[in-house]
């Protein structure tokens, strides 16, 4: 019985098969060269050689392109010496071949050759997917299996028309049909993963339980719906801060989870984490504040008030100025000085805000500098301490503290920039309007002060 696909999700756009002239892609090639005139698919065709099986591979290639010709479909061919990009890479050959081909996937609708790239991913694949993950240790994500579609500019990426039928269907339509396609010698090779659980497990279950392929798709489906729903809810439990994620600590863990992994992939972390990463954040919630852990890629993770951030450390010069007016950079920040009418009133606003004081109150030799050890700050209101325990009552995150410039004159401290003015410096009723300073933290490249 032939194949029937819906092909209605794609009609009126511009569809590439990736073709490398296996039962499978041609198979999937036929098909949607069967519908395109009727729902208005311009269809063309991908092919990818990966120098892995010399002449084998050109003859697949040519097939291709032999192929194309005599349905009138035009035809994009890339290659590529896989063995060599994965001896730099570091990466073995499936995954170095599997990264090439999906960039040249990318390419294609990133150029605007077209909105989709169809691959030829059946039941079988996803089966070896998701039990190729889960062997691995994966979580639901994993027992998602071959997701049906990959997005990779807004609506448009690569989809898989194929995922519910099964290699013995395909190679029935094929055969119905009298088409031709070329066999890959390397499928058989059960040193590759794929190709073992392919030989060595699925087809044996699939002789005590002949629908299982279909089964695990099933399985896979609803893995994803779940998967997606909570992804949707973790949402909600981390935010993006001045370069950090921040994780809601309370969050339940299948939550937190999910939401350290969007936190680690908005830091460029994707692929390079393991289970037991994920573990080490997780037991950052029974931290103490500030208790850190390392992650892959220079990322780093600590508890802060309820939250876990998730950053990358800056480094920050030990830059040190005169006070005067002007501008001084700190890192990512600049300190604004400047002679300013005092206010009607003062607020306490969130950091950082702009702060007011007595120049004529302080010291000769004052400097703006970063924060030193055994710095004291005698904080507006009254009490002398350690600028430290200053930063921990106001719950100034540890990571934060050495990017917050201070005005000093030796270890007494009188302005912590962004936050507080100390009690020595405080304008009063004698404070002369010519002696008022204004002390402001802004974002490099920005002109005006950061919005309170």
């Amino acid at each position: 019985m032939a194949l029937r696909i819906d092909l209605s999700p794609y009609a009126g756009k511009r569809v590439c098969v990736a073709l490398s002239g296996g039962a499978d892609s041609v198979a999937l090639f036929l098909l949607l060269r069967e519908g395109a005139e009727r729902f208005s698919i311009s269809l063309s065709a991908v092919n990818v050689e990966h120098g892995i099986r010399g002449e084998q591979s050109l003859a697949d290639t040519a097939f291709v392109r032999e192929l194309c010709a005599q349905a009138g479909v035009p035809l994009f061919c890339f290659s590529a010496q896989i063995p060599a990009r994965a001896a730099k890479s570091g990466r073995g050959l499936e995954e170095e071949a599997r990264a090439f081909r999906y960039a040249v996937f990318a390419r294609l609708i990133r150029e605007d050759k077209t909105d989709f790239v169809a691959t030829a991913h059946h039941a079988g694949d996803n089966a070896e997917s998701v039990l190729f993950h889960l062997f691995r240790g994966a979580s639901l994500t994993g027992a998602g299996g071959v997701r049906p579609f990959l997005p990779v500019e807004g609506e448009r990426g690569v989809v898989r028309p194929l995922l519910a039928f099964t290699k013995e269907e395909i190679l029935a339509d094929l055969r119905e049909r009298g088409a031709a396609w070329r066999e890959d010698a390397t499928n058989a090779d059960t040193a590759y993963a794929r190709n073992f659980l392919r030989h060595r497990v699925l087809k044996p279950a699939k002789e005590a339980f002949p629908a299982c392929e279909k089964n695990v798709y099933g399985f896979s489906r609803l893995a994803r719906e779940d998967d997606d729903f909570l992804y949707s809810l973790a949402e909600g439990c981390w935010r993006e801060e001045d370069g950090a994620c921040l994780v809601d600590a309370a969050a339940p863990r299948p939550l937190f989870l999910r939401a350290c992994v969007r936190a680690l992939a908005r830091l460029g972390v994707e692929k390079d984490y393991t289970y037991a990463n994920f573990q080490d954040l997780f037991s950052l919630i029974g931290g103490e504040n500030g208790t850190s852990v390392d992650l892959p890629r220079g990322v780093r993770a600590v508890r802060e008030y309820g939250k876990i951030a998730l950053y990358r450390p800056q480094p920050f010069a030990a830059a040190e100025y005169a006070f005067a007016e002007g501008e001084f950079p700190f890192g990512g920040w600049a300190v604004r000085v400047g002679r300013a009418a005092p206010p009607a009133a003062f607020r306490k606003e969130a950091f950082p805000r702009r702060l007011y004081l007595d120049g004529a109150k302080l010291p000769p030799g004052c400097v703006l500098r970063p924060r030193r050890d055994g710095d004291v700050f005698a904080k507006f209101g009254g009490g002398t301490r350690k600028l430290k325990e200053f930063f921990i009552d106001e719950k100034i995150p540890r990571r934060e503290r050495g990017a917050i410039p201070v005005l000093a004159a030796g270890g007494e401290v009188f302005a912590v920039c962004g936050a507080e003015i100390s009690e020595k410096a405080k304008l009063d009723k004698d404070t002369r309007e010519a002696d008022v300073f204004s002390i402001e933290m802004i974002r490099k490249g920005e002109n005006e002060c950061i919005p309170t």
